[in-house]
């Protein structure tokens, strides 16, 4: 069955202007919105990937720079110490750091975390072990998303933890670990990490509710309002084309009727410079020729 189209030029033209306008404004307004959205994700994304480019970098100091100065030193007979755990130790200095941003920070939650860690603190928990094992099958490094924790919403960065050959100093077999690691952990066995795989990962939890909140209310009053001008447009635009088009148009039309049945005395009262009103015009002077001829028949 099929819709009645409408006949009414107000109607052909006044509706899809109509139509148009409040679906280009709700498109626009719903664009704005999962912006500012979009925006508070990165923002986000951009401060913690900031915080752990510096944690990377000490770690990878500790690795590749401090470690092996401090084995040269150790060597050289200067303490009797065979490993300095504050100095030598990645994971030791990351969550030192770690420690002292979470009593400044309680609502952040800062993680490292490993499959065989040595700290059995470290051990990941479900959501933890989940990420990690993503990070290995894919062969990515890094890992980001909204998520629940501990009841409430959270953005999650995860950085993965892929050990080198100096690592297994401490996380490879027990009787190759230096005395302060196998007398402060006490490890059971050996946890045998293996190089160049995805062993763990770093990762921060950072409350995510206000934050979302607050981007849904913004996103929400921008859209609003870029609908509103859109609206607002539309029936300006609707208006404008009912006073100056529709209703002069209607007028003339009934004038027509009324000169058709004979009706010939009124003057067609329509003042304008436009195009209807040029018409009204022609149609003034075809009423005026249409009266004289009238009366000179009668």
């Amino acid at each position: 069955m099929k819709l009645p189209l409408p006949k009414s030029i107000r109607w052909k033209v006044g509706l899809p202007i109509l139509v148009i306008g409040i679906a280009s404004g709700l498109a626009v307004g719903f664009y704005s919105y999962q912006n500012s959205v979009d925006q508070a994700k990165d923002t986000t994304k951009e401060k913690i990937k900031t915080a752990m480019t510096f944690t990377k970098a000490s770690r990878e100091y500790v690795r590749s720079i401090l470690r092996p100065k401090i084995d040269e030193i150790l060597a050289s007979g200067c303490s009797k110490e065979d490993f300095i755990l504050e100095a030598q130790s990645s994971s030791f200095f990351t969550a030192s750091i770690f420690k002292k941003v979470s009593e400044e920070m309680p609502n952040f939650a800062l993680r490292q975390v490993a499959f065989n860690p040595l700290n059995p603190k470290d051990e990941p928990n479900e959501l933890e072990a989940k990420i990690i094992v993503f990070m290995r099958n894919t062969g990515n490094k890094e890992y980001s998303d909204i998520t629940n924790y501990k009841g409430e919403r959270y953005f999650v960065y995860a950085s993965a933890v892929v050990p080198d050959a100096s690592c297994l100093r401490c996380h490879g077999q027990v009787q190759n670990m230096p005395k302060v690691i196998q007398t402060l952990y006490k490890p059971q066995h050996d946890l045998n990490w293996e190089v160049g795989k995805v062993q763990g990962a770093v990762m921060v939890f950072v409350p995510f509710e206000s934050t979302i909140l607050k981007a849904q209310l913004t996103g929400l009053y921008r859209g609003l309002f870029i609908f509103g001008l859109f609206l607002a447009l539309t029936l300006f635009i609707l208006f404008s084309l009912d006073r100056l088009v529709f209703k002069p148009v209607e007028k003339l039309e009934r004038k027509a009727e009324e000169i058709a049945k004979g009706n010939v005395d009124e003057p067609v009262d329509i003042k304008s410079d436009d195009e209807i009103g040029k018409l009204a015009e022609a149609f003034e002077r075809m009423r005026v020729s249409i009266k004289k001829v009238m009366d000179l028949l009668k």
